[in-house]
């Protein structure tokens, strides 16, 4: 039995000048459709300004070569405590 391959993603990720860690913000099939949303999100002005910001496009490979074999992207907000119950249930 094959095992299913799981293709690669491309996902837009911030740090802010005041913070010391990458927060990735969404996930998008091709690095064309990532491109065009940091270009968006660089376009924002006022609360959600990413001017004292840094951007940068992260595949999926590009992430686990920096976070760990285990990384995947998550939605930011995704709760760690529904993740653990769910686990708890298994």
């Amino acid at each position: 039995m094959n095992k299913k391959r799981v293709s690669d993603y491309y996902c837009v990720a911030v740090r802010r000048n005041y913070e010391s860690i990458w927060r990735v913000i969404s996930k998008h099939d091709t690095r064309e459709q990532a491109q065009a949303a940091l270009d968006e999100r660089r376009a924002y002005t006022g609360v959600f300004n990413y001017d004292n910001a840094e951007l940068r496009i992260i595949s999926r490979a590009e992430g686990k070569a920096e976070f760990g074999a285990n990384w995947e992207y998550k939605p930011i907000g995704e709760s760690r405590s529904r993740l653990s119950a769910h686990k708890a249930k298994t």
